[in-house]
């Protein structure tokens, strides 16, 4: 197969349809079009039409993650979840994954620490759901223990329930016509949602509510 066009199309990043007898083969990067030093009349076989290929897609699927994690940290699994939900095939997404861990791009345990922070910086939110949160964004279960139980102790997490209910009775209009059997049962859901557990919930009502 012989290339009879290389065809510049525009764009805030150019990208290079090239033609192989006549006919559009494939659209790629100027990277691309570099590493293989493409030029008019050049001679293509499949295999080198396959290798360009996949550097090409190895090309797009890391200008992905990165545009990805530039506008704040990700974990791993976030950012190759991300990758296939934008046609990457898995296998390349988790290889792209993995480099960028390599090049200290990602960092799932530090990732895992300020995504916390952030979580009880900014709301009452209790241990069981910052669990849950971490598995769902694949950091490991020993890490997970581990943080929380530098970062969230039972006098921090009794405090914030406390100050969750007395901000929810003070905020909630829905529970004003509550009589006081079914405003308890209305803040201890909302303290589980939260991902408090049981016992802490049931002290911080006494606390705020009386027994």
């Amino acid at each position: 197969m012989r290339i009879t066009k290389i065809q510049r199309i525009g764009g805030r990043r150019p990208r290079y349809g090239v033609f192989l007898d006549d006919s559009l083969a494939i659209k790629i990067s100027e990277w691309t079009l570099g590493i293989f030093g493409l030029r008019k009349d050049d001679e293509v076989d499949k295999d080198t039409l396959e290798r360009i290929r996949s550097t090409e897609l190895d090309a797009q699927a890391k200008n992905i993650a990165i545009n990805y994690i530039s506008y704040r940290p990700r974990s791993s699994k976030e950012v190759t979840d991300h990758l296939i939900k934008k046609g990457i095939p898995r296998d390349r997404a988790e290889e792209v994954s993995n480099q960028l861990q390599s090049s200290k791009l990602i960092n799932d345990i530090e990732f895992a620490y300020a995504f916390v922070r952030d979580r009880l910086k900014r709301k009452s939110v209790g241990q069981i759901l910052l669990r849950q949160q971490l598995m769902a964004k694949g950091i490991p279960t020993v890490e997970i223990d581990r943080l929380l139980e530098e970062l969230v102790s039972t006098q921090s997490q009794q405090t914030s329930a406390i100050q969750a209910v007395k901000k929810k009775l003070q905020n909630s209009k829905y529970t004003r016509h509550l009589d006081d059997q079914k405003k308890r049962k209305h803040m201890l859901d909302f303290l589980l949602r939260r991902g408090f557990t049981y016992e802490i919930s049931m002290k911080a009502m006494r606390t705020t509510m009386g027994n």
